[in-house]
């Protein structure tokens, strides 16, 4: 394990520590998670302006 530029055993840490590498593991899935739900939300919000501009010139 490497924090900042420190390398660490990880049979050697605490389980409070190992529990904490868990915990920012998880955070960082999570992050990259909401990053593709914002992307996502992102990319249909630009379809549905386009779909509006379409059906608006229709009229």
């Amino acid at each position: 394990m490497n924090i900042d530029g420190t390398e660490y055993d990880l049979d050697q840490l605490s389980d409070k520590a190992k529990n904490m590498i868990g915990f920012v593991q998880r955070l960082d899935k999570e992050a990259i998670e909401m990053r593709f739900q914002l992307d996502k939300a992102g990319l249909a919000r630009k379809q549905a302006i386009i779909d509006l501009k379409e059906e608006v010139s229709k009229a």
